[in-house]
């Protein structure tokens, strides 16, 4: 995430489905000004948000068309239930020649159920894309399906002995090469998640 951030987020900033901004010291350097949104229920507080703003409501974005240079969409995208609607908007709100920066899982837990709708494939999130106007200038799927199979063992044993144990085993594992091997060979077919500028 960090290299695309760097390279394509500047100037006026929408951060869209903020939580608590973790990629604001990226941008920080390049921005002029930045707008963070999300649901006043969200699960991250709301100590960084500037606008409430819901994503499932059926509004517009409440913002003027052509008004922001970037827009930060990171990891949110399967908690908006139109989401083709939303790149509409995001097409309203940035200016021409404008970058969105966009990132999902798609092999992923419910992290926020029952606020999860979709995890749309590469190929979906380019028809919505298509659909809305935007270009894609960058799609990259990360993970392949070893990390996908480490992730959820991991999800098993979150703290304690169990962690230790897992950690240790995950260590042996990325030793052997057999990880990065198996994610050259599957990131396409098993992603963990996609990131993409648009």
């Amino acid at each position: 995430y960090i290299p695309l951030i760097q390279a394509h987020i500047h100037g006026r900033v929408l951060d869209v489905g903020c939580g608590p901004v973790p990629y604001y010291e990226v941008y920080k350097p390049r921005m002029t000004e930045n707008i963070c949104v999300d649901w006043e229920s969200g699960a991250h507080g709301t100590g960084s948000l500037d606008r409430f703003v819901d994503l499932n409501d059926g509004t517009p974005l409440p913002f003027a068309e052509s008004e922001f240079d970037s827009i930060v969409a990171s990891d949110m995208i399967m908690y908006v239930q139109a989401p083709h609607d939303l790149l509409k908007e995001f097409f309203r709100v940035l200016k021409p020649g404008g970058r969105v920066f966009l990132s999902w899982p798609l092999t992923y837990w419910l992290s926020e159920y029952p606020h999860e709708f979709n995890h749309p494939s590469a190929a979906g999130v380019s028809y919505m894309a298509e659909q809305a106007k935007l270009k894609i200038i960058h799609m990259e799927s990360y993970g392949g399906h070893a990390d996908v199979l480490m992730d959820t063992l991991n999800k098993f044993a979150p703290r304690g002995l169990s962690n230790r144990i897992f950690r240790m085993f995950a260590s042996l594992v990325r030793s052997t090469g057999w990880l990065e091997r198996n994610r050259r060979r599957t990131k396409d077919r098993y992603a963990l998640g996609y990131v993409c500028i648009l």
